[in-house]
């Protein structure tokens, strides 16, 4: 190495080490924010770097407000690696899910890419890291119709919380969105008239149109006309032109949804491994047997790439064989006894 560039990288290093994390995690905030992606990216990708400032501070690598980054070697990501393999949940006492440590991983590559990009490393420690691969795995629990009957039963629609909980429920098993897309849907996204569910705010920023079917209109018309104007007339709700709401009339959140159906869940006497995701998987799981076409399960899920809805394929196949015996004309034709008695010719 010429003593110019030795110079120029030990220069590039030295600010590197001077400046403050917060500086470095702002300008990460404006770099992933132009990249043009959701608008929640920003918040997404630093939330998922919420392990690794604690590891760096127990290891000496984060003091002071400032990260000496050239400390950081291959070593450390490996042991970070290590640390997130292990790492158990406050909220569920468990190991993180494959998913998660993928997820983890993942962001902690773009991170050290921006600092690569940016020349505060002159090295990317991370481009060796082996991130395991997404396991694809469908839940295992898919409701028969008695359970999912108890389970749309289980709100209490003799009270505000509990009718506006079960519409919630009725838009989810008719139309199958994302929980962060349904939180995110205003009054004007449904059209009563089609039997259309908009989602302005799909992932990816993807605008779709979802049909919503008979029973799940009527419960949102009368949720419209007598429940959501109670919601709303709360001391402490501001306006809004969000769907659903909450007790205090403000927007409705995902996490408050999720422990809600938990509860229901519990009440219903299902499989806890049901949760409001598993909806998705429900759906596409009984269209497909019911003979839908794959394409359009992919519109309706919101999937880029059809691969990701090609996995519910394994869940019917046994339905798909039975469809293709009793339906297609050669299997009614009868089948004689094959042997081959030929010879071998060009």
């Amino acid at each position: 190495m010429s003593d110019l560039t030795q110079s120029g990288t030990v220069e590039r290093e030295n600010m590197a080490a001077c400046e403050s994390l917060a500086a470095v995690l702002a300008d990460y905030r404006d770099w992933i924010d132009g990249q043009g992606l959701s608008k929640k990216s920003p918040r997404d990708f630093l939330d998922k770097l919420a392990h690794f400032w604690p590891f760096l501070t127990r290891h000496g690598l984060l003091t002071g407000g400032r990260v000496n980054w050239i400390d950081i070697d291959r070593d450390v990501i490996a042991e970070y690696q290590q640390h997130i393999f292990q790492h158990v949940s406050i909220h569920t006492g468990k190991k993180l899910a494959c998913n998660s440590q993928i997820n983890y991983l993942s962001y902690l590559q773009t991170f050290f890419r921006f600092l690569h990009l940016t020349n505060r490393i002159a090295l990317n420690p991370t481009d060796t890291l082996k991130v395991p691969r997404h396991p694809h795995l469908l839940p295992a629990v898919l409701l028969k119709p008695d359970e999912m009957r108890r389970l749309l039963a289980a709100p209490n629609v003799e009270t505000v919380i509990g009718f506006r909980d079960r519409v919630i429920m009725e838009v989810f098993w008719s139309s199958a969105p994302r929980v962060s897309e349904l939180c995110a849907v205003a009054v004007d996204d449904i059209d009563f008239a089609e039997g259309m569910l908009t989602i302005r705010e799909g992932k990816g920023e993807r605008e779709r149109v979802l049909p919503i079917g008979e029973g799940a209109l009527a419960w949102s018309r009368e949720y419209l006309r007598a429940v959501r104007p109670l919601l709303r007339a709360h001391r402490r709700a501001k306006a809004s032109d969000a769907l659903f709401l909450n007790r205090y009339g403000l927007p409705l959140k995902k996490f408050g949804w999720e422990a809600k159906m938990r509860v229901y869940g519990a009440r219903a006497r299902i499989n806890p491994l049901f949760t409001t995701h598993s909806f998705r998987h429900q759906l596409a799981s009984d269209m497909l047997k019911n003979g839908a076409d794959l394409r359009h399960i992919q519109k309706m899920l919101g999937h880029e790439d059809l691969t990701t809805t090609q996995r519910y394929l394994h869940v019917v196949k046994g339905d798909l064989l039975k469809v293709h015996a009793q339906t297609h004309p050669r299997e009614k034709l009868p089948v004689m006894e094959i042997s081959y008695h030929g010879t071998y010719e060009d």
